[in-house]
């Protein structure tokens, strides 16, 4: 059978079905009526949806919705903002919240205060609901949600939130005005404070906003402050020179020297000078892998400093001291200074307190472009702390005091913890100080680990 027999089979067949549809319903009364129950049936079906339709096109085609997910930057914007309207306060599914947590904003409402004279407040986050409010002259629709995150075996982790915000069309050109009022109210706002951020999952949470501490604050050897702050103002303003040579625009310090002597005071209070946050990240984390070190660090919150703390603590030579690191040498070495590190202005700062114990390639420049020693305390350093102590002293008795000090035996913290025992007792400080100069201080094996975060 050739395609045009075939084509004529199928033409009879066709015109034969047609005619005996349409012989039966001529002269079939029954046929008739179901057809046109048939037809009557859909038509009521589609005047049933109809008005569902009319409105889903309508709201499509008239209504702008912007949505922000709860691990974006501009979350915590939007969010505190929200709770801050008027309209924000009669939301009616509320969290309490006693710990630190902005991510989600709140209403701050005082408690009491403790034993020690501390306030104590709590933050109240909505968690659903809608609030209807005026911007700009355009009303819109916001709606705070949060959703339980399953894990493995159904196993819960915890919450994800999102915000909502539904508005007319007319009322788009105002989003960027919503989004920039947020952003001043909440992260724009130079209130002199420290944002500390640390990892979560494959992006970074905002754990606490500390006062930064002024640098004319901390002592270090003479020279090392200002050097240091010059250089990395230096390169904040290089960023076109860099760009002009084809340099990678990025910036690594390697601080090392015995514990206690203000490596984690050093950054922090760096960052509030140039008005940055800090991202302190832990290289030991046992769920911290290659792929996930190359995540975070592509997701660093805008002027944001780097801390990766005690890094000797992590790899001896180029292997890991324990099998619970996750984390390979030549992972971390391609995150540093690899095709994926990024050329955005990133400044890293590296802690160790066993130079020795670190590979040469891990602290090379482009890695570590400046070493920094901060050691235990020279006589000048002691001075200067008895200084801070109790200003009225004067010259010739601060001076004997440090000199009796031997050079380079304690640390900066050692000193201080000295000096708050007796604060109140000055007496007690010039009659004790033999029993300081005569104890040389014993640095443990075991690398303190970083105290930036409040315990």
């Amino acid at each position: 059978m050739n395609i045009t027999e075939l084509s004529n089979i199928l033409h009879t067949f066709w015109t034969e079905l047609l005619g005996t549809a349409q012989h039966t319903l001529a002269t079939n009364e029954l046929a008739q009526g179901g057809l046109l129950i048939g037809l009557l049936s859909a038509a009521a079906m589609y005047a049933r949806t109809l008005p569902t339709q009319l409105i889903s096109r309508l709201d499509r085609r008239f209504t702008v919705t912007l949505d922000i997910q709860g691990d974006d930057p501009a979350f915590p914007w939007l969010a505190a903002w929200l709770a801050a309207q008027p309209v924000g306060r009669n939301l009616r599914h509320l969290g309490v919240v006693t710990r630190f947590n902005e991510q989600m904003g709140g209403h701050n409402v005082a408690i009491g205060t403790d034993r020690d004279g501390d306030e104590i407040t709590a933050r109240l986050v909505p968690l659903s609901g809608a609030a209807l409010l005026r911007f700009r002259g355009h009303w819109m629709l916001a709606y705070p949600q949060r959703t339980e995150r399953q894990g493995a075996n159904h196993g819960a982790l915890g919450f994800t939130h999102s915000l909502t915000f539904r508005m007319l069309s007319g009322a788009r050109p105002v989003i960027t005005d919503l989004l920039r009022e947020a952003y001043d109210f909440t992260a724009g706002r130079s209130d002199g404070r420290v944002e500390i951020y640390v990892p979560e999952y494959q992006s970074w949470k905002l754990v606490e906003r500390r006062a930064a501490r002024p640098l004319e604050s901390l002592i270090y050897a003479e020279g090392l402050l200002d050097n240091l702050h010059a250089d990395l103002g230096g390169f904040f303003g290089d960023r076109e020179w860099y760009a002009g040579m084809g340099i990678p625009y990025r910036r690594g310090y390697l601080l090392h020297g015995p514990p206690g002597n203000g490596k984690s005071s050093l950054v922090s209070a760096l960052a509030g000078a140039f008005g940055l946050n800090v991202c302190v990240l832990n290289l030991a984390t046992p769920d911290l892998s290659d792929d996930r070190l190359t995540a975070l660090l592509a997701e660093l919150p805008r002027r944001a400093l780097l801390l990766l703390e005690d890094i000797d603590a992590v790899f001896l030579g180029r292997e890991p001291r324990t099998p619970s690191v996750k984390l390979s040498f030549n992972g971390l070495l391609n995150a540093l200074d690899g095709v994926a590190a990024g050329e955005g202005g990133r400044v890293t700062f590296m802690t160790t307190n066993d130079l020795a114990g670190l590979d040469a390639a891990l602290i090379r420049p482009g890695r570590a472009d400046r070493h920094l020693l901060i050691d235990n305390a020279t006589r000048a350093q002691v001075a200067g702390m008895l200084r801070r102590f109790w200003p009225e002293w004067n010259e010739a008795e601060v001076g004997e005091l440090a000199a009796r000090l031997p050079e380079g035996t304690l640390s900066m913290a050692r000193i201080q913890e000295y000096l708050l025992e007796r604060r109140a007792d000055e007496a007690g400080v010039r009659r004790d100080w033999a029993d300081l100069a005569g104890v040389e201080e014993v640095v443990a094996p075991c690398p303190t680990r970083l105290r930036l975060l409040a315990g």
